[in-house]
C-alpha cells in the first residue's frame, strides 16, 4: 500500500507505506497512518509549509507510457517499472545503482518507529548514523532536503541520495533542532530486491546448494555451531563447474565474510544482495584444506 498526501494545488506533503523483503505490511500500522495524517495536517496549518520534491519533473500518464503496443490488458505496478527500466536500457542511461531503489534507513544505521514513522527507534552502533551522533528518540524533520513524516518519506529521500557523499539531516531533540551531516559509504544503497518482480531477472542465483553440516561435523572441522557450512550436492550447475567447485565440497561462504546462517539463508542472502554478473570468491573446504575459488553469478533458470 502507498498513500500520497497533497494539497489543493497538487504539491506533495508526504508519502505513507513502503515495505521490505520480509513483509509487504511489516512497515505499516493504523497508528502509523494516523500519526502521519496528523503530522501532515499540522504541516498544512503552518504558515511556512514544507513540500516534498516531485518524483519527476513532468507528470506521466499510463496511456503515454505504454502506447498502443500493450493492448487492453491489465497493467500491473511492476510492469510500469519494467517499461521504464527497458527505456533506460534502450537509451543507454541504465546504471547499476538504479537496481537499489528506495533503500532502507537501516542501511545507514537508522531504525524508525512503525507507529511514529519519523521518530528514531534505534541507532546501530558504528554505523554512519552513529558517527553523525544521531540518537534514539530524535524526530527526523528533514532528510536530504525532503520533509519526513513517515518511513516512506525516508525511503524517498534516500532514493534521491547519491551513491557516495554526504546528505543533510535535520532532527528535533527535545527543544533543540540539530543539523547534521550523514556520510554515505560505498555500497550503502544495497537492499534486498529479490521480492521486486520487475528486477527478478537481475537477481543472482548462487547455484550452490546442499545439506547443512551437523553441529558434530562442524566441531570436527574446527567451525562454530552457527557458522555457514553445507556439503555441495553432486548435481553441479555449469557456472559452479566453471569455478572448479565439486560435489562434496564444504561451502563456507563468499568473500571471507562471517555468515551465521543455514544453506537456505545463504541462498536468500545471495539473492538479496548480489546481481547477475557479480564476481565473488567462494570459500570452501575440500579434503580438510581451505580453498578460495572465483565464481561469477549467473541468472536463475
Amino acid at each position: 500500500m502507498m498513500v500520497f498526501f497533497l494539497n489543493g494545488e497538487g504539491k506533495m506533503y508526504a508519502r505513507y507505506g513502503g515495505r521490505d523483503a520480509h513483509s509487504a505490511d511489516g512497515r505499516q500500522s493504523l497508528a502509523g497512518l494516523h500519526y502521519t495524517m496528523q503530522s501532515v495536517l499540522a504541516m498544512n496549518d503552518r504558515e511556512k509549509k514544507m513540500f516534498a520534491p516531485a518524483s519527476s519533473e513532468k507528470p506521466r500518464f499510463l496511456r503515454d507510457l505504454v502506447g498502443q503496443s500493450f493492448g487492453h490488458d491489465c497493467l500491473h505496478c511492476h510492469q510500469v517499472k519494467e517499461i521504464l527500466n527497458n527505456r533506460l536500457h534502450e537509451a543507454g542511461q541504465w546504471t547499476r545503482d538504479m537496481v537499489w531503489r528506495y533503500p532502507l534507513p537501516e542501511n545507514l544505521g537508522i531504525e524508525l518507529e512503525i507507529d511514529r514513522g519519523n521518530v528514531i527507534k534505534e541507532i546501530k552502533a558504528k554505523s554512519p548514523a552513529a558517527r553523525a551522533a544521531l540518537q534514539a528518540g530524535d524526530v527526523v524533520q528533514q532528510m536530504n532536503s525532503v520533509p519526513i513524516h513517515s518511513f516512506a518519506d525516508a525511503q524517498f529521500a534516500l532514493d534521491r541520495a547519491p551513491a557516495t557523499g554526504v546528505i543533510p539531516i535535520s532532527v528535533r531533540r527535545g527543544d533543540r533542532v540539530l543539523e547534521v551531516k550523514l556520510t554515505l559509504p560505498e555500497g550503502w544503497r544495497k537492499t534486498d530486491v529479490s521480492w521486486r518482480t520487475s528486477l527478478r531477472r537481475l537477481v543472482a542465483s548462487p547455484h550452490l546448494w546442499g545439506e547443512d553440516l551437523t553441529a558434530t561435523e562442524k566441531k570436527a572441522l574446527g567451525l562454530s555451531t552457527n557458522q555457514l557450512a553445507f556439503r555441495q550436492q553432486n548435481s553441479i550447475p555449469s557456472p559452479v563447474q566453471a569455478a572448479g567447485i565439486q560435489g562434496g565440497d564444504i561451502i563456507l561462504g563468499v568473500d571471507d565474510q562471517s555468515l551465521n546462517m543455514d544453506v537456505a539463508g545463504f541462498a536468500r542472502y545471495i539473492q538479496g544482495y548480489y546481481l547477475v554478473g557479480d564476481k565473488v570468491t567462494v570459500n570452501l573446504m575440500r579434503d580438510g584444506k581451505r580453498l578460495n575459488l572465483p565464481l561469477t553469478f549467473a541468472p536463475a533458470k
